[in-house]
């Protein structure tokens, strides 16, 4: 994210960007959107825990929609601004303002989107990655989280329970591991949370940016047989073995065109 360029491009804009090119645009001050070449980055920036209201929930959505469809764009790499990665819903808001309803519909649509996309998603963990700021990070393909992040549900500790986030950590996070973890509030470290496959690999700060960009190049090695594959790939997890199969049969067909 280094040298990079204030523009007034907006996001899903299909506009083209030659190879090599950098430049930013920022839908909002809620969520920020860098490109350098063909990765694009969203920083989450609603310090200083970067908790997800209403607004920020479904900017991050169109964001993640709109560059999904951007021909420009490989890969979506998401963080966070300052200290933290996110530190999941703000209860006290959504009380306070009466708009729980509004911010689940939300927050299933954003959740909703992650197995649909045709490009790599990736989380760089900058900081804490907490409740419904796990369940993005359990929703991404690849994740790299700097050294003494947690990682975690921790409604427990409010008398709570991760509602929605469970959806996503249960299909990522171990169950044994995933259930303590929602029963107690307890976080894992980030290097628990690499033992339990949760993260790709666990660096020092200063090493974040290189290291995400370097996983979200290699991502996009697969072209366009990858944006079907993706999917096909989540959605096989929930489908009948035989039925994957045969999916995976006609997508092989088409992918050699014939």
């Amino acid at each position: 994210m280094r040298g990079a360029i204030r523009t007034g491009l907006r996001a899903g804009s299909h506009r083209h960007r030659p190879k090599g090119t950098r430049g930013m645009t920022t839908t909002s001050p809620l969520v920020q959107i860098e490109r350098t070449d063909r990765v694009a980055w969203i920083r989450l920036s609603r310090p200083p825990k970067n908790l997800l209201d209403t607004d920020l929930t479904a900017q991050l959505h169109t964001a993640l929609v709109d560059l999904d469809g951007d021909g420009s764009v490989g890969a979506i790499v998401l963080t966070g601004s300052g200290g933290f990665f996110c530190g999941g819903a703000d209860g006290p808001k959504l009380r306070e303002t009466g708009t729980a309803r509004e911010f689940a519909d939300a927050a299933v649509e954003l959740f909703a989107h992650f197995p649909r996309a045709r490009k790599p998603i990736l989380a760089a963990v900058n900081g804490d990655a907490l409740a419904g700021g796990f369940g993005l990070v359990c929703s991404a393909d690849i994740v790299i989280a700097v050294e003494g992040s947690r990682l975690g549900t921790i409604e427990a500790t409010f008398g709570t329970w991760p509602m929605i986030a469970q959806a996503p950590v249960a299909r990522r996070v171990p169950i044994k591991a995933a259930l303590t973890n929602a029963l107690t509030g307890q976080p894992f470290d980030a290097h628990r949370a690499h033992e339990l496959g949760i993260v790709d690999e666990v660096v020092p700060a200063e090493h974040l940016a290189d290291r995400a960009r370097h996983y979200a190049e290699l991502a996009q090695g697969g072209g366009q047989a990858a944006l079907a594959g993706r999917s096909l790939f989540l959605a096989s997890r929930d489908e009948p073995y035989e039925h994957a199969l045969r999916r995976g049969a006609d997508a092989f067909v088409e992918m050699f065109g014939k």
